[in-house]
């Protein structure tokens, strides 16, 4: 019956393009999956100045020792830099959609998703 479901003429992926695409960072995979260019864009720039502001160097460090407290004290950061507040929302937003789609895939090892307050 399964056989039934999708017909198949040939494999499109070669056994090493298989084996690449497993070995995507899930954090990269988040990013791919963003169809709008110009929000892949703003929330690449926006991931990677929280990496920045914190340190980070690799992006398995995103799922394993950000907190709460991160998230604050860059969301602090960006305040004293007089962002407007809508540009401090979306460089939020990227961050809690990144750290759900890690909770959702299983792979954020913190405790949880680091969410915090958003200006107004």
């Amino acid at each position: 019956m399964a056989e039934n479901l999708v017909a198949v003429d040939r494999r499109a992926l070669t056994p090493a393009q298989f084996g690449d695409l497993a070995d995507v960072p899930p954090e990269l995979e988040w990013l791919a999956n963003i169809t709008n260019p110009k929000t892949r864009r703003a929330y690449k720039n926006d991931v990677s100045e929280f990496s920045a502001f914190t340190g980070l160097r690799q992006p398995a460090e995103l799922r394993t020792i950000i907190t709460r407290a991160h998230v604050i004290a860059w969301r602090k950061h960006l305040e004293s830099r007089e962002l407007a507040p809508s540009s401090i929302r979306r460089k939020l937003s990227a961050l809690s959609a990144l750290f759900e789609f890690l909770r959702l895939a299983a792979v954020l090892i913190t405790v949880s998703s680091p969410r915090v307050v958003r200006p107004r």
